[in-house]
């Protein structure tokens, strides 16, 4: 069984801390083609008996779920369902990014079933059949840089009942490698250190602001705003700094009461009495306490809209307390792209905002 573990790296482990721990294996076997696939795409390798007895339904509540917040909902992820034959008829779905193998150990004419056993060990194996369910992490089983995510329940219920308490884990881990090819998306023309210095002489935001923005010009201090054009719309971030004057202003009220008011005296449209402001009625306005860099924050995601217009979009704000000059810092993002998705712009903006401090 050795050889096996020598075509593609392994780790395992169980419970929501399965993808912390384990073993790597390597190998210097020729080198394997490099996975490809859309940014958030995830392939399930299922047999189609259990994915149409509960499987199906599981993923699509844990997997689609709407991504936090837009317009027009768009899932977390897209999720495909494969069979493992579709992996030998069709080569290139061995060359994808992210898979989620689910395999119901109880059924040994399950073709699932088998590649999991070829796949991983027999102690692993024997360790989910007592325990009841278990989880093991491939990467690079068939090419260079996918990975494998197995979730194994030894019959049928105990499948689906550790898929409902072990999926958090799995989002998380797929999604922050996604993250990272969407940062390189996001700098694919470098940093513009030139520009970022700029936003933090107006605001006290230092960030990494990416190529292809530009500076809107504002006639205005303690304000900054940055555009980047886009096919069909436009990425926009803006930053601004007020006094600290009571702890009410870090609270949800208190970040939309500061957007509503640079929405107010910043944007408009070519219409009369135009202003962009936070529409918390028709979706809810999410605010969460957070740690930014080593500082004190607020993320805020919502929807904008144009008051007396028919524009809006979906934005992210970071509210930083920077109380080492007794100020608040306001660093915000929002897409205007009509009739455009805009999951992945969203995420492409959240990328360039986290990478703010106070200065």
């Amino acid at each position: 069984m050795i050889h096996r573990f020598l075509q593609f790296l392994l780790v395992s482990g169980l419970g929501l801390g399965i993808f912390s721990c384990g073993s790597d294996f390597g190998s210097n076997l020729n080198p394997t083609p490099a996975a490809f696939g859309k940014i958030n795409s995830v392939y399930v390798i299922a047999d189609s008996t259990l994915w149409m007895d509960g499987a199906r339904d599981s993923v699509a509540y844990f997997f689609e779920s709407p991504y936090l917040i837009l317009p027009q909902p768009e899932p977390i992820f897209d999720v495909r369902h494969i069979e493992p034959i579709n992996l030998r008829q069709e080569p290139p779905f061995q060359q994808l990014r992210n898979y989620i193998v689910l395999a119901d150990l109880s059924d040994e004419y399950s073709p699932t079933t088998k590649m999991v056993l070829e796949d991983l060990n027999d102690a692993k194996i024997q360790q989910v059949k007592e325990e009841g369910f278990g989880t093991a992490v491939a990467r690079n089983k068939w090419a260079t840089g996918q990975q494998l995510i197995y979730l194994m329940g030894k019959n049928h219920q105990e499948l689906l009942a550790g898929m409902s308490t072990n999926y958090p884990a799995v989002v998380k881990r797929i999604a922050d490698r996604e993250n990272e090819r969407i940062k390189v998306t996001a700098y694919f023309q470098g940093i513009n250190r030139k520009l970022g210095e700029e936003v933090r002489l107006r605001t006290g935001a230092l960030m990494d602001v990416p190529g292809g923005y530009d500076l809107v010009p504002v006639d205005a201090e303690n304000f900054a705003w940055l555009r980047k054009q886009t096919k069909g719309g436009s990425l926009n971030i803006m930053a601004t700094r007020v006094p600290y004057q009571d702890q009410s202003q870090l609270s949800r009220e208190g970040l939309k009461a500061i957007r509503d008011q640079v929405g107010r005296e910043y944007f408009a449209t070519t219409l009369d009495s135009t202003f962009m402001k936070i529409n918390d009625k028709d979706l809810p306005l999410f605010v969460e306490a957070m740690e930014l860099n080593g500082t004190y924050a607020l993320e805020g995601r919502g929807i904008w809209e144009m008051e007396n217009d028919f524009l809006g979009g979906p934005f992210v704000s970071y509210l930083i307390n920077d109380e080492a000059d007794k100020q608040l810092v306001l660093v915000d993002g929002f897409v205007l792209a009509p009739g455009r998705k805009k999951r992945e712009l969203m995420e492409e903006l959240v990328q360039v905002l986290k990478t703010a401090e106070v200065q």
